[in-house]
């Protein structure tokens, strides 16, 4: 008998050697953990973020763990970049071509909440904050990498359960990333002919450095309304990120992955 399937091909230890992968809001959180998993698993990766010191901190790890790489062509680079300048994304994206001839994936990873206020209560640059961090910046980023991209590559774009799940206080916040669950998609449309895989991922509660510093006051309340009753680490939401980067999602295009915790899927 002949099965319809035939076995897969043992998994890689380095599924992702030989491509490159452009990584944004790499100095911490999702953006870090996203970083040095793909390295782990064998891309060149090129990450930036706004922040020179988490950078500096990250390209010596980076340095440091490249001594005892067992992929002699791995490479980084990283630059501190601001994701709302255009003519800085374009800059990067050019940079990093000139450096390794190719874009093989991106994760855009980079954005922030400002400040948790009512709608009324807030002020016009709250406003163009959400919108120039969160949304301007994955559409600076898609429109410098897509040109540059062949058949096969993907891009991830960081969206969050905010898109569809309101609480007072983060009207803008949601809103922006609202804008980039619709701007994947549709860019999912537009360049899956050409071989071009486009998806967002809508995390939930995401136990990172800066959540603990700046908002603790949300963290328990956000354990509570999650299924699995506890927040997702940066590294849990990466591992999504690598999946939808990787070729074991070459059928997966055009849709927003929940990493939540269940949060969704409760009934209230």
């Amino acid at each position: 008998m002949v099965l319809e399937v035939d076995f897969p091909a043992p998994l890689s230890a380095h599924p992702f050697e030989g491509k490159v992968i452009t990584i944004t809001g790499a100095s911490s959180g999702i953006g870090l953990a996203t970083t040095l998993l793909l390295w782990s698993r064998g891309a060149t990766v090129s990450a930036m973020s706004n922040n020179p010191d988490g950078m500096a901190e990250l390209e010596a790890a980076l340095r440091e763990k490249s001594k005892t790489s067992s992929l002699p062509g791995q490479k980084f680079f990283t630059k501190v970049v601001d994701v709302s300048r255009e003519d800085q994304v374009k800059g990067w994206i050019d940079e990093t071509i000139a450096k390794f001839g190719r874009l093989d994936g991106a994760a855009n990873i980079a954005g922030a909440v400002h400040r948790y206020n009512k709608l009324a209560d807030t002020v016009t640059e709250d406003f163009d904050f959400a919108i120039n961090m969160n949304t301007r910046g994955v559409y600076n980023c898609m429109r410098a990498q897509i040109p540059l991209m062949k058949s096969g590559s993907a891009i991830l774009n960081m969206s969050s359960i905010s898109a569809t799940q309101t609480e007072p206080g983060i009207s803008l916040y949601g809103s922006s990333k609202a804008a980039i669950s619709t701007m994947s998609l549709a860019a999912a449309t537009e360049y899956g002919s050409t071989g071009i895989r486009v998806n967002a991922i809508a995390t939930g509660l995401t136990l990172s450095r800066r959540l603990m510093n700046v908002a603790k006051e949300y963290v328990e309340p956000g354990i509570q309304a999650t299924a699995l009753k506890r927040g997702a680490t940066p590294m849990e939401q990466a591992q999504v990120i690598a999946f939808l980067l990787s070729d074991e999602a070459s059928n997966v295009t055009g849709t927003v992955v929940r990493c939540d915790g269940g949060a969704l899927a409760l009934p209230y």
